[in-house]
């Protein structure tokens, strides 16, 4: 009876040695093959492929059905925006010629004098902004699309004082506006051209929000692992809870309804800078001015 139940007891032990030997192998082959689809899916190299229920788990067939599902979603999303870019490419290059040719009537307007001067200088003011925010909406489209990338490379701060000072001291001059730049040997890792266009907005946005006899002041500052960027107005300030939404696409304060502007020039500014490695941020007291800060890595 005793070698009965013994052989019982490990007839019973070896048959549960083989089947946890058999379902650890299967789990670790479905493991394995989850991972291999994971990895796929990371390098983009994943392939949608017809599989029977029967051959595959119901774990592996839902984890497929949901990559295939991805897959499809994001080529859907790369189609929408290669149609988003082309369309607004389309709509810049058949406005070119009107927007010029409107320019250019404004102006014959202007110097014949019959008509009302400040009628046509609206008309001239709002074709410029049409013409800024077309602009700005194929440079987004571009970046975002990758047709346009940044090049960062070790540049001179004061190169890009230099070009600012170039582009917008007139403008500041026109509002009585001291514009003030201080003069660094600092360096640090950027794209030129396109910092000086995201820098540009920043500072195109405090001047147009600085009153007239105000000041705007831009400097430098080198940390251990970025340059730090401060343009610094005494305008009329940002609201607290209004912060968090000025670089967002298209927005606009209900505060400043009589200011020109369509509400992309910070939105464009950040994804710049972000595409360099850089970020923003901003400190602000209503009444008092603000300070917009660009980090630029050394």
């Amino acid at each position: 009876m005793m070698m009965v139940i013994i052989g019982a007891i490990a007839g019973a032990l070896l048959s549960g040695i083989v089947w946890h030997i058999y379902y650890y192998k299967r789990e670790k082959k479905l493991l394995s093959h989850l991972q291999e689809m994971i990895d796929q899916a990371v390098d983009g190299t994943y392939e949608m492929h017809h599989f029977s229920e029967d051959r595959l788990s119901l774990l592996e067939n839902s984890f497929k059905q949901y990559l295939d599902s991805s897959m499809i979603s994001e080529e859907n999303q790369k189609e929408q925006k290669r149609a988003i870019q082309e369309l607004i490419s389309d709509i810049a290059h058949q406005t070119l010629t009107p927007i010029s040719n409107l320019r250019i009537y404004s102006e014959l307007l202007l110097e014949d004098g019959k008509c009302d001067s400040g009628l046509v200088q609206t008309v001239a003011e709002e074709v410029d902004k049409l013409d800024f925010l077309i602009q700005s909406l194929v440079k987004l489209s571009r970046m975002e699309s990758g047709i346009i990338s940044v090049h960062p490379a070790e540049t001179s701060v004061q190169e890009l004082f230099a070009q600012l000072s170039n582009q917008y001291r007139l403008k500041a001059e026109q509002k009585n506006i001291t514009l003030v730049m201080e003069d660094c040997d600092i360096c640090a890792k950027f794209d030129l051209k396109w910092s000086v266009e995201a820098v540009g907005n920043i500072v195109d946005n405090v001047i147009k929000y600085t009153g007239q006899g105000g000041k705007v002041s831009i400097t430098a500052q080198k940390y251990s692992f970025f340059v730090r960027i401060d343009i610094t107005d005494n305008g009329i300030g940002i609201e607290a809870e209004e912060i968090p939404k000025i670089f967002a696409r298209f927005y606009r304060s209900f505060e400043v309804p009589d200011k020109p502007g369509v509400g992309i020039g910070l939105y464009l500014a950040r994804q710049i800078i972000s595409a360099q490695k850089g970020y923003m941020k901003v400190a602000s007291q209503k009444g008092e001015g603000s300070t917009f800060s660009v980090f630029f890595p050394i």
